[in-house]
């Protein structure tokens, strides 16, 4: 019988590490500063805290509350997706995982945070099992998957109801090129065990054999979804309610500036620049995500809105309230040790021993 992963490692394995040092952070500040002055400037500066100052507290709390809501249904989801894999996790243990990647994106660029959900994931505390490789990473492009489906139903909603013929015609592009790598996905999903299968007699290196094993497991992990369609239909609902919140959150924002602005036109606002957002290409998106904000907002024409105000009072939900959020997950949940300056996540602590219970597939070739 074999030990669990973190067993085998043994108590001198070592800890990865995510580089965040002074200058990283001095940078990241210094980014911010710039899109913040950037947003003043572009308001008047005295009228865009004008604006801010008279913002609803109320409606901010509301705002606030249904932001949060959706990490906690992200969450629920990803514990979904893990037991339906066999790895029944706890839901705070869970959730506290997905937070600290959160907080790690939103400091670091491509998307750091996912590699150390599968890292905690694979080398867990004591009192969690571990989960392999494979299996996380398959949960996390599914989230990706179900994701990119939920904002193109919202945002295409929102948007025909809103603009209607007066649809972008590169927003419609977009759309299109997202329909089409979730179509290329699903066939990629489809056809790769039988790919793997032709392509595994072109060498019997014991690496190339267990980087298709590892490649099994990552498609097997993808196909098991749809073959539990009750399954996929509750986290299919849960993502449309995440991405609901986005739509919620700058709908509510903007009726606390006292300003008016349509349900239908916040969620096309608010999921467009989700979908822009998808690949960040800043740490946290910061710069990209308020420039689309601003971008879609004067698309939309809206008479009497304060567009910077606006923006502001959204990512300071959104990003900067999240990341004292999030940090204190990272506390809670242990991994604060993992931040350190000299060191990156070490691919190596995460590739050994991918398949372990493929082993005996292995030997009998």
């Amino acid at each position: 019988m074999q030990q669990p992963i973190h067993d085998r490692r043994g108590p001198a394995a070592p800890t990865p590490a995510l580089r965040l040092d002074a200058r990283r952070l001095t940078l990241l500040a210094a980014l911010a500063a710039a899109t913040l002055a950037l947003l003043v400037r572009a308001g008047g500066g005295r009228a865009t805290f004008a604006a801010l100052a008279g913002l609803d507290a109320r409606l901010l709390i509301v705002a606030a509350t249904i932001h949060y809501a959706g990490f906690a249904l992200r969450g629920h989801r990803w514990q979904l997706l893990l037991a339906a894999l066999g790895h029944r996790l706890g839901y705070l243990y869970t959730t506290g995982v997905l937070l600290s990647g959160w907080f790690f994106s939103a400091l670091l660029p491509a998307r750091a945070g996912d590699a150390l959900r599968v890292a905690a994931l694979r080398m867990p505390p004591p009192s969690q099992p571990a989960v392999p490789v494979a299996d996380s990473l398959g949960t996390i492009v599914l989230e990706r998957t179900l994701d990119i489906l939920a904002i193109l139903i919202l945002s295409a909603g929102f948007g025909l109801g809103v603009l209607g013929a007066r649809l972008p015609g590169w927003l419609v592009g977009v759309y299109a090129a997202a329909l089409l790598i979730l179509a290329l996905a699903g066939a990629v999903m489809v056809w790769t065990p039988a790919l793997l299968a032709r392509i595994r007699a072109g060498s019997t290196r014991p690496l190339w054999q267990r980087a298709l094993d590892f490649a099994r497991q990552v498609a097997e992990s993808l196909r098991r979804l749809p073959r539990r369609p009750g399954l996929a239909a509750l986290v299919m609902g849960e993502s449309l309610l995440i991405w609901l919140c986005d739509a919620l959150l700058l709908w509510l924002v903007v009726a606390s500036l006292g300003q008016g602005l349509s349900l239908p036109a916040a969620g096309f606002a608010a999921l467009t620049v989700d979908i822009f957002a998808a690949v960040p290409l800043t740490p946290g998106g910061m710069g990209q995500v308020e420039t689309a904000y601003a971008a879609l907002l004067a698309l939309l024409a809206q008479p009497g809105i304060a567009i910077p105000a606006a923006v502001l009072a959204t990512r300071a939900i959104s990003y900067w309230s999240f990341l004292l959020v999030s940090g204190g997950a990272v506390l809670a949940t242990g991994l604060g040790r993992w931040i350190a300056s000299p060191a990156a996540l070490s691919a190596s602590d995460l590739t050994s021993d991918l398949t372990p219970d493929l082993t005996p597939d292995l030997r009998q070739e």
